[in-house]
């Protein structure tokens, strides 16, 4: 097994037992091992490290998760969403919010399957301003949208990147190159 996968499902053990504390003090230490938890889907039973943070009502964990591209739509073999598996263990504020984070059916804002980019949003109510510390590459509409660092752009309340037509950030815009924001 390489070793990468092997921590990937060691992080992910650690979830599965409730430790977020810890998951999320590895996932601070290395950016390009958290993209790839967050895409990770358990072989066994279809359960993504989102599913588990749902599971313990850690909202952070999953607000993380879906800032990295998680895929909020994605079913257990079961058939049950991170947000179905929230709402069975009673944490319903938070089954609320996975719900209304699911992008996954929208063609251009879907969550990106490379673990290198950033997911894109379309929540435009929810416009945040930010600035780009560093080179960001985020997936809108199967291509990648660079954004320099330095550069302004806009987020949603999930921190996921706000991507208007045509790759549009600074403001996101619409068909007539108004501002979605």
């Amino acid at each position: 097994m390489e070793k990468k996968q092997q921590s990937v499902e060691s992080a992910y053990a650690e979830a599965k037992k409730g430790n977020w504390a810890h998951v999320l003090t590895l996932w601070q230490s290395e950016l390009r091992f958290a993209s790839g938890c967050s895409r990770y889907v358990n072989p066994f039973s279809g359960w993504s490290f989102l599913h588990q943070a749902a599971r313990f009502g850690h909202e952070a964990a999953c607000r993380e998760l879906i800032r990295l591209g998680t895929a909020t739509g994605t079913l257990t073999y079961e058939n049950e969403s991170a947000a179905d598996i929230a709402r069975r263990h009673q944490h319903h504020e938070l089954a609320s919010v996975l719900q209304r984070a699911c992008l996954d059916q929208d063609e251009c804002w879907c969550p990106p399957r490379d673990p290198k980019l950033l997911p894109s949003s379309n929540f435009w109510d929810e416009a945040q301003e930010r600035k780009a510390i560093n080179t960001m590459l985020v997936a809108y509409g199967g291509g990648v949208v660079k954004i320099p660092a330095g550069s302004r752009y806009f987020v949603d309340s999930l921190e996921r990147t706000l991507i208007g037509w045509h790759g549009t950030y600074d403001p996101p815009g619409d068909m007539g190159c108004g501002s979605m924001v």
